[in-house]
């Protein structure tokens, strides 16, 4: 009650509660244990939210890409804040994976990610248009969305996972054949994601880890009308828009899947664009921040359509979805394609063959995170990533989302442009999603996984180091940095991951790796005109002399070389530029 009034009373029930000083201690042990009450309620969602639930970059990794040769290995696992496997299924109102076998081993493949990402979250993404048969029934009572609910949290704990993602096609209306549906469907929904938001934050509160729960919606309005946007805005942590399918082959005529803004010259009957369905969203109340817009890896290519107007809008005897990788392979290079672009809708598309071709390419992608951006959102996604192997599509918004992202680093501050470049290039990654803490310190640990990673990530077993867990995401960095005599360890058999690393220390570190490929040219510069020079080690001095003379590291403004001060972040940031661009000149 106490605890209430504080909150509710404010200064007033301070006043009059405490307001003989006689009291103050009483008030001091309240706050203290206020403050304990707090710390025991477990972890919130804030926290989750910072560590990708709340959006940045989100990927669907579907369960037939591993097959198809796209192995989790090959996703660029940095650039993502979140990646959902997608599709758990609904048996007998819990949840289960479709194929156990195949499904665990991808799993394993996907949770190994977080070693060199420690924030990204793997989610389990259950239903989809093929699987979300059994969502109206476990949704249905009391005890069946009890069910549903401890099931997810006993898959989560089984694989090591984040979270939960739930993608019902569709609440009250159904989508593929065979999917019950029901009236109920609209109020039993935000019932079940209640239900599983409860029980995550249970095991949240058990294991001190803050799961993520999120959904994918479709962004039509006949879609909002059979949900609670508001009330499931406030469940999840973050809704995925499925900002595509807004024409396809279930439509009588050619028509663009993902426009960004709606065109005049389409067909009266139906005109929709990705902008207009995230304005369906905010107008039902659900903040920006909580809406992330997905995006398609794929087009449509419509068969047997006329010349008029290009295809567009025209009538058409087949069609069919086409990934990006065969956009760009199959119909980009052939002459028999005009490769057009519609100025109103702000995307590409093909005739010839008498086929008209809807895809995004680079371009209307980056559109799109800018349309993103402008809005607020809190994120920007993408189904699904076997689609687009090379990471074209990836790239293209992960560069325009994630330009000027870091909230701590100043767009004139001396190492913002490097510290852009080198998370684009997968080199570092921020602290969160939205900050890059430019002054922290650097550690031996963060090194080693920075020049594996430019090193191309060679497999390499886990360290022998008695301080590196192998579940370290340094662990196998560290291993390769100390075989390749890039960083050695201590002599009492430690590596010491946590250690700060200093000026001169990371310039021994580069020039080692510079000589292992070959890129040390033998230029050194003196040391004798830095008054702090025999401040340096003699295992740095060389190294140093090597940095100088590469133009790696500088002095500072006052003239000092500081071998013994600490690399910042920032100050690390605009190195690793400097030495990238040495290996690629040597």
């Amino acid at each position: 009650m106490i605890c209430r009034k504080l909150f509710d009373g404010g200064f007033q029930y301070f006043v009059e509660e405490f307001g003989d000083m006689r009291n103050i201690r009483r008030f001091a042990l309240l706050i203290l244990v206020f403050t304990l009450l707090l710390s025991l309620a477990g972890p919130d969602r804030a926290s989750a939210a910072g560590s990708g639930g709340a959006g940045g970059m989100v990927g669907y990794y579907a369960s037939w890409a591993s097959a198809g040769g796209y192995t989790p290995d090959r996703l660029p696992a940095e650039q993502f804040t979140q990646i959902n496997y997608a599709f758990a299924k609904i048996e007998n109102g819990r949840a289960v994976l479709d194929d156990p076998a195949r499904d665990g081993k991808v799993l394993r493949e996907l949770t190994a990610l977080r070693r060199r990402n420690p924030d990204l979250n793997i989610v389990l993404s259950l239903g989809g248009w093929d699987e979300s048969a059994g969502f109206s029934d476990a949704a249905a009572s009391t005890e069946s969305r009890k069910t549903f609910a401890q099931s997810c949290v006993d898959l989560l704990l089984e694989h090591g996972l984040d979270g939960v993602d739930l993608d019902w096609e569709y609440p009250v209306s159904g989508g593929a054949p065979g999917v019950v549906h029901r009236p109920q469907d609209k109020q039993n929904f935000t019932l079940l994601l209640r239900e599983l938001r409860q029980a995550l934050d249970r095991q949240g509160r058990r294991d001190g880890k803050a799961y993520v729960l999120t959904i994918a919606g479709a962004v039509s309005g006949g879609y909002l009308n059979n949900i609670e946007p508001q009330a499931v805005a406030e469940t999840v942590d973050h809704i995925f828009l499925m900002a595509y399918d807004l024409h396809g082959p279930w439509d009588s005529s050619a028509d663009f899947n993902a426009p960004l803004y709606t065109p005049s010259d389409g067909p009266p009957r139906y005109r929709a664009s990705v902008d207009d369905g995230i304005s369906a969203w905010l107008g039902r109340g659900v903040p920006a921040e909580k809406l992330v817009l997905g995006m398609p890896l794929y087009g449509y290519i419509y068969q047997g359509v006329s010349s008029r107007n290009s295809g567009l809008c025209q009538s058409f005897e087949s069609a069919k979805s086409v990934p990006w990788d065969k956009v760009k392979s199959e119909y980009l290079n052939r002459s028999a394609y005009r490769q057009l672009r519609h100025e109103e809708a702000e995307v590409p598309y093909l005739y010839g063959n008498r086929s008209f071709l809807s895809y995004d390419d680079p371009a209307s992608i980056a559109a799109k995170a800018e349309l993103a951006r402008r809005r607020g959102l809190g994120g920007v996604g993408f189904w699904e990533l076997s689609q687009d192997t090379e990471g074209d599509l990836v790239q293209s918004a992960w560069a325009v989302w994630n330009s000027g992202r870091f909230q701590d680093v100043p767009q004139d501050a001396w190492y913002a442009g490097a510290v852009e470049r080198v998370c684009a290039a997968g080199l570092m990654n921020g602290s969160s999603p939205t900050t890059f803490s430019p002054g922290g310190t650097v550690t031996r640990g963060q090194i080693a996984a920075i020049l594996h990673r430019l090193a191309g990530e060679p497999a390499v077993r886990g360290s022998s180091f008695s301080d590196v867990p192998a579940s370290a995401y340094y662990s196998g960095a560290v291993a390769w940095a100390a075989r390749q005599g890039v960083a050695e360890g201590f002599s009492d058999g430690t590596f010491r991951p946590d250690l700060p690393v200093s000026r001169q220390q990371l310039a021994a570190i580069l020039w080692r790796y510079a000589k292992l490929k070959r890129a040390d040219s033998g230029a050194r510069a003196s040391l004798q005109g830095f008054p702090d020079a025999g401040e340096a080690g003699g295992y740095a001095e060389e190294a140093l002399g090597w940095a100088l003379a590469e133009g790696i590291l500088q002095g500072t403004k006052e003239g000092t070389l500081q071998p013994q001060g600490r690399a910042a972040r920032g100050q690390a940031a605009v190195l690793l530029e400097r030495f990238q661009a040495l290996l690629e000149g040597a």
